[in-house]
């Protein structure tokens, strides 16, 4: 089973063209179970498919010239034109991880929308050569990982081959708590999407 894991895995790498935002999204692609979708964050497409998509997701600006700007979105999880999550995917985090904090901080205070990181954990070389996970562990964690805990919905992490050197040097990312294996991504995604659909119902029976 490990073995065939891991065959499907190098598929993935290599249909991905070693893009890690489109690893994630075939990979959720193939393992969601209900009916949310993924979609590449470019303003232009979600524009054109949901004008009130783009108006959920657009950060709102105070501007004599507009009134929104559309920010560095990956991936987005909707169901029909309900964002259920913005999934922003890091190989690498390298003080990029400031701007995943932005946009769950902006989120959080106006509107439902979880905002979570997809990533292999590039990690680093110490001072010996040793690889070391950017997230630490539960127990010795790093900043990285503590600003997640307090920011994030969620850290995703598959230390794929072709992405992270963690499993070619027979390590890997130490998960607990906010730090978990990208295979609880699509339940949890799931689940989400029920919630936002219990919210929406609500909203609406309310204002009839």
């Amino acid at each position: 089973m490990a073995e065939e894991a891991e065959r499907e895995r190098q598929s993935r790498v290599s249909r991905s063209g070693r893009k890690w935002e489109e690893y994630v999204r075939l990979y959720l692609e193939e393992k969601l179970k209900c009916d949310v979708e993924v979609l590449r964050g470019e303003e232009k497409a979600v524009k054109e498919r949901s004008e009130i998509l783009w108006k959920l997701l657009s950060a709102p600006i105070r501007s004599t010239i507009k009134d929104k700007v559309w920010g560095d979105i990956d991936l987005i999880a909707v169901r029909g034109e309900i964002p259920v999550a913005i999934i922003s995917c890091k190989e690498s985090l390298h003080a990029r991880l400031t701007e995943t904090l932005f946009w769950s901080v902006l989120f959080r205070a106006s509107s439902h929308i979880k905002v979570v990181l997809a990533t292999p954990d590039k990690g680093y070389k110490d001072s010996k050569g040793n690889w070391r996970s950017e997230w630490g562990t539960p127990e010795n964690p790093s900043q990285n990982r503590l600003l997640a805990e307090t920011y994030l919905d969620g850290v995703y992490v598959e230390n794929v081959e072709g992405f992270s050197e963690a499993r070619r040097r027979g390590k890997s990312t130490a998960t607990g708590g906010i730090v978990r294996p990208l295979s609880e991504l699509p339940d949890d995604l799931c689940r989400w999407a029920e919630n936002c659909k219990f919210v929406y119902i609500r909203k609406s029976e309310e204002s009839e």
